[in-house]
């Protein structure tokens, strides 16, 4: 237990993580700060944007006034100070907003009421704040004219703010504000008629108190007053219109940093006219999935991230240990953690050897028998597959299979052609392995292109599946390029595993077995489709599409004649399909499913038509490819079979027909080849 305990990546969850941690477990972006990203000086406000597991809320809690203090416990003031800026976290859902949505009032009325709830919690949230840094140094000369001040921003005084004298008092008038509205808001269906004074007029007090602040004390002049809003996605459609009016209406010296899962922003429209903020205009995006999209990036990043959770739970040697490493350059990093993962032995499909004749291969086996039930004689049969089976190299073998496939899929052959082509393929083959080098030969450019595809089919015949294509620390971090929080929970499940097994990962004494990082790696991605299938309104849309759009990837990854090469993309032009197929396809990418690519022209029609990829952590479930080379394209007609549950029907027919097409025989009638004679 107390090895299951020491699990350096159990925390996976920012919001499992305690302000202290919070700026322990950071990791810095290598290609550039993401001070230099979030510029919290800036006064132009800011959406962040990320998928579950980007890292969006480790990101906007690093730069909270919680985590800032803790850097600068000598003193918080100087801290920030240098730093420019004071930056007040907390979650859109903090406040329930879903409890006002369901008032028995009028819309106005319940938007209203709303309104000064949040005012007021914004408020106290300043004040407790700045108390805590009024603890290190006096921050008023005259801290009663300050109160004074803010009372000044309120409508209405009422009798009781005469006492407000001090820091504290205005906690608690703030807090003793917002219990009569929590009250009123608890009793609305209970007493008729109940009353809430609204004592404040929009952003009177959210952007009053920063403005007052910097006027009384000297270490506020020139500090950005940052209010950061984290999971926007989880208040309603009219409680965004109101934060977007705060963005449109900010005033110096405040600014807004709101993070948000792609899905979730429902509108930019604002309050009065229904004018919608405009990106470059009244705000700035930051997109976290875009940021993490390229491997170098992601993967220095992600060397970083987990030598500091080694490093946190005392997994490095010794002190000199990990103060070496630490500082070393990225490729002595990835060097150090390379050493922790055994690494699957592909070399007996990579490289060629001279074994003794044996038994022909299970894929060479399950070739044949698709050839019996066509009229090809099975001495032919027989004779055609002995010329291409070649013990000597598992991917020539496979090559010399798309070849004679793509001869049987042609309209018309002949059986003494047949023997006559896959003679030619087994002297190419020879040809092949004494000189492979020859670009021009045909099974040359065959391994150039579906080398990926061939090792893939090798692998299922033999374990069933592929899986060792994904493992090794750098196809780990392919797996889970762009977000942060797959990486960690892969290395969550590799160590929980090992030790279920007996061992001590990272622990320098043995490395981590093939065998758990299969299990980890498939449990993760099992996890992660999940996690997409539950995902907002349209969860199960794109479940189901992602189901269908896989299943042909995967027939074209393994088939007898794969058309593209390490297909895990598709393409297909969205102008032409319906508005529901839009929606599944655009909640798809949001909810990182799907990552889109570069739009790409179709080759028939010269139009510009998109390109999507399977998000690389999905591929071990269905045995994708991690290359993104190739794509299928469909048209808008067929795609909609994909999406739509209704053509059901339509798509169990697509999948025959296309099976058929990628694997022998190729849907050719039994009765088709007569000896000597065409199809």
């Amino acid at each position: 237990m107390d090895l299951l305990e020491r699990n350096p990546f159990t925390t996976i969850k920012a919001n499992d993580l305690n302000d202290s941690e919070i700026n322990e477990q950071w990791v810095d972006n290598p290609q550039g700060g993401f001070f230099d990203i979030f510029c919290p000086t800036h006064k132009v406000s800011q959406f962040i944007i990320g998928g579950k597991g980007s890292g969006k809320t480790h990101l906007m809690r690093y730069f909270s006034h919680n985590s800032q203090s803790i850097r600068n416990k000598n003193s918080i003031l100087d801290g920030i100070v240098k730093d420019g800026y004071f930056g007040v976290y907390f979650q859109a859902s903090g406040l329930n907003g879903d409890r006002f949505e369901k008032l028995p009032f009028t819309d106005e009325k319940k938007k209203a009421i709303f309104e000064y709830s949040y005012e007021l919690w914004c408020a106290n949230l300043v004040i407790k704040s700045l108390l805590d840094v009024n603890k290190d140094q006096k921050l008023f000369t005259d801290q009663e004219k300050f109160c004074s001040e803010v009372l000044n921003l309120f409508t209405e005084r009422e009798e009781y703010f005469q006492n407000i004298k001090t820091l504290e008092d205005l906690k608690e008038l703030f807090f003793s504000l917002s219990k009569k509205v929590d009250y009123a808001v608890s009793n609305a269906f209970f007493i008729k008629d109940i009353v809430i004074n609204i004592l404040t007029e929009r952003g009177s007090l959210i952007f009053g108190i920063p403005r007052l602040i910097s006027e009384h004390s000297q270490y506020f002049k020139g500090v950005t007053f940052l209010y950061i809003i984290d999971e926007l996605e989880n208040i309603s459609y009219s409680q965004q219109v109101y934060i977007n009016t705060l963005v449109r209406e900010k005033k110096l010296p405040c600014s807004f940093r709101i993070g948000a899962r792609g899905y979730g922003i429902k509108t930019f429209k604002t309050l009065g006219s229904g004018e919608k903020n405009r990106e470059g205009h009244e705000y700035e995006v930051i997109r976290l999935d875009n940021l993490f999209s390229n491997m170098s990036n992601y993967e220095d990043f992600a060397i970083n991230l987990i030598l500091n959770r080694l490093s946190k739970y005392k997994f490095l040697l010794s002190e000199k240990n990990q103060t070496n490493i630490l500082n070393s350059d990225m490729n002595t990093k990835k060097c150090f953690l390379d050493n922790f993962f055994e690494n699957p032995k592909l070399f007996e499909l990579l490289n060629t050897s001279h074994p003794e004749e044996k038994e022909k291969s299970k894929k060479l086996i399950s070739y044949k028998n698709s050839l019996y039930g066509t009229k090809i004689p099975k001495d032919v049969i027989e004779k055609i597959v002995d010329n291409i089976s070649f013990n000597k190299s598992e991917l020539v073998e496979s090559a010399l299979i798309h070849l004679l496939s793509q001869y049987l899929y042609a309209d018309k052959i002949k059986v003494s052609e047949l023997i006559e082509n896959s003679e030619s393929l087994k002297k190419q083959a020879e040809d092949y392995l004494r000189n492979p080098e020859d670009k021009l030969s045909p099974v040359a450019k065959k391994i150039s292109y579906y080398k990926n595809n061939y090792i893939a089919k090798s692998l299922r015949a033999k374990h069933h599946n592929n899986l060792d294509q994904y493992l090794g620390l750098d196809n780990l971090f392919r797996a889970t390029t762009g977000f942060p929080r797959h990486i960690l929970t892969v290395l969550r499940n590799i160590y929980r595993t090992e030790v279920f097994e007996g061992r001590t990962p990272f622990s320098g004494t043995s490395q981590v077995s093939i065998k758990s990082q299969r299990i980890a790696l498939l449990e993760t991605s099992n996890w992660f489709h999940t996690e997409c299938g539950s995902e907002g309104k349209l969860g199960n849309h794109v479940s189901y599409f992602l189901h269908n759009i896989c299943e042909l990837l995967r027939i074209e990854m393994y088939a007898d004649k794969p058309v593209e090469c390490s297909a895990s993309s598709f393409t297909v032009d969205e102008t032409k399909l319906s508005q529901n197929s839009q929606k599944v396809l655009q909640w798809a990418e949001l909810t990182g499913a799907l990552t889109k690519g570069q739009d790409r022209q179709d080759k028939n029609s010269q139009a510009l038509v998109s390109k999507y990829h399977i998000n690389s952590l999905l591929c071990p479930k269905w045995g994708l490819s991690l290359s993104r080379r190739g794509a299928l394209t469909f048209t808008a007609k067929d795609f909609e079979v994909l999406i739509d549950i209704e053509k059901n029907k339509d798509y169990v027919a697509m999948v025959t027909n296309f099976e058929q097409s990628r694997n022998a025989p190729f849907g050719k009638e039994h009765d088709a080849i007569q000896m000597g004679l065409g199809f």
